[in-house]
């Protein structure tokens, strides 16, 4: 019997889903000597690749609340690898930025990273992690502009 489009995509959703539980435990292996969590790291690198955020800017980039990002820049704080500075455009947000700390964590991270992924041998093509990407994204921006 042939697959319904919306089997399809709840079989798509839950590949996600068990990749994205092998990813944090791939994830908590390579980084297990940083004080960080991976949540943490996700704040690092949304500031490395956007500069300074606000609390608010850095969860919608990460599409969670507000309130957790709030919880890991309070750690990055107490770690000293991030700092908070007057925002210009609002009184009552700050700007989060990386410490020079913070800059050097994320990079090493990112690099800790890309070497990973570089020893192992991938099954697929670049052509077909480019199809991947195009379909997750855009199976992403789907739901999106469909959930309330």
């Amino acid at each position: 019997m042939e697959s319904t489009a919306v089997q399809l995509l709840e079989e798509l959703i839950d590949e996600v889903r068990l990749g994205w539980h092998v990813l944090i435990q791939v994830g908590e292996r390579l980084h297990a000597s940083e004080p960080i969590t991976l949540g943490m790291r996700s704040v690092l690198e949304v500031l490395l690749e956007h500069g300074p955020r606000t609390v608010p800017d850095i969860a919608r980039r990460r599409v969670v609340t507000r309130q957790h990002v709030q919880v890991l820049v309070n750690g990055l704080l107490d770690l000293r690898l991030v700092t908070l500075a007057e925002n210009p455009a609002h009184k009552r947000s700050s700007l989060v930025s990386l410490s020079p700390s913070g800059e050097r964590t994320i990079r090493r991270m990112l690099k800790r990273e890309r070497d990973s992924w570089a020893r192992g041998e991938l099954a697929v093509s670049p052509q077909e992690l480019r199809r991947a990407v195009a379909t997750l994204r855009s199976v992403r921006e789907h739901i999106a502009a469909r959930t309330p």
